[in-house]
Parts: structure tokens; sequence; C-alpha cells
């Protein structure tokens, strides 16, 4: 249980973060559930070679030097010398707090929320200056701004449409057609008007006295016979 690793950290940290103390366990995992497993053995350099190579390196990304890494894993094992069962979750816990990385696991809920604790009255490991400014996180050079490109030139304006052509001029005005005349008129007028015929005042008395002379000698005739 969280509760018992607790109790054996406080031995050494009398003011460590519970929190703190439950990321650790989670992070051994089944480890704490073999009683070997739970046990740092510092007398037996494969073990500690395990604890720099998967805890300080591969866990909490340490990039000192292994003579750094090597001596502060030494420091909390002289500090834990005088007992017989080092817990592998207080050995964790006094190397995390030795560089700094404790709030590494705090759980994400409640990191917000949580105080710094205080500072240990007895520093587990003296490390070198160098470890020190090795833990310092070095400020990023900003990147540098992008360059904004330069806007692009305006397009000229189109030239203007072309004026309309000029309307076409109107046809010529045709001249009135004479009317034909009617073809009865011009046959009229071009007869020529006949000539009144001389003696035609006579015709009458003499047909009346042919008539008259042609009976006369019809009878004559028919006397004689």
């Amino acid at each position: 249980m969280a509760e018992d690793w607790a109790i054996d950290v406080r031995k050494y940290a009398p003011d460590a973060d519970a929190d703190i103390i439950a990321g650790l366990v989670r992070y051994c995992g089944i480890a704490l559930r073999n009683r070997d497993s739970s046990l740092v053995s510092f007398s037996e350099k494969t073990e500690t070679d395990r604890v720099k190579a998967s805890f300080l390196r591969k866990k909490l990304g340490l990039t000192d030097a292994d003579a750094v890494l090597d001596a502060a894993i030494a420091a909390v094992g002289e500090r834990m010398k005088a007992d017989r069962t080092k817990n592998r979750v207080t050995v964790y816990y006094l190397l995390a707090d030795a560089f700094g990385r404790l709030e590494d696991f705090r759980p994400k809920t409640k990191a917000g929320k949580a105080t710094a604790a205080p500072a240990d009255p007895e520093p587990v490991v003296v490390a070198p200056a160098k470890a020190s400014k090795a833990k310092a996180s070095k400020p990023k050079a900003a990147k540098p701004a992008a360059a904004v490109p330069a806007a692009e030139p305006l397009m000229a304006p189109p030239p203007p449409p072309p004026p309309p052509p000029p309307p076409a001029p109107p046809p010529p005005a045709m001249e009135p057609v004479a009317a034909p005349q009617p073809m009865l008129a011009a046959a009229t007028l071009a007869r020529p008007t006949p000539k009144p015929q001389k003696g035609s005042g006579l015709l009458w008395p003499l047909t009346t006295a042919l008539v008259v002379f042609g009976g006369i000698a019809a009878l004559i005739i028919a006397g004689s016979k």
C-alpha cells in the first residue's frame, strides 16, 4: 500500500509529499510485488548500474556524467546504510529529491494546486556544482520571427474600353414615284377625236326617196303582168 511506503520514506524525509510517493509507487509497479525486486542492493554494481540507467537516465532524463550519477547513488546508499531493507521507493524518492525532480511524479491533476514541499534539512547528496548546473533548465533560444512576405505589387488597372463606333448614316430618302395614270385615261387621251362627216344631213332624204321609188317600180311591174 502507498501508506506503507510513505512510512519508510518519511524516516528520511519527514515532510515527504504523499502524492509524490504515490506517483513513485505507480512508477515502480510490479517490481514492488516481489520482496527482492522491491529492495535495492547497493553492494552489487549491476543493481546500482540498473538504477542509474533505468531511473536516472531513462525516467528522469539526466545527462550528467556517470561519475556524477554514481556519486549520487552512493550518497543515498551511505545515508541508508543503517537500514537493512533499503526500499526502492525510498531510494528513488531520495535520488529524485537530490536532482530536484520530485514534481515529475506528482499527478497532473494536482500539479497546479500543490505547493512546493519544504527543503529537506539534511541534503541527501552533496553533488558537485556541475551536477546542479546540469539540472538548471537552459533557456531556449527564441526562434527568429518568420519573415513577413513582402506585399505583392498592385496590378495596374486595365485600360478603358475603346469608344463605340459612330452610328451609321441614315439611308438617302427616295424620291416619290408618281402614281401611274389609269390605262383608260391614257387610251382616251391617245385616241384622236373623230371629225364630223360631210353631207350627213342628206342621207335620210335620199334613203326615203329610194324606198318610195322602189315601191312605185314594184307596183308598175306588178300591174303590167
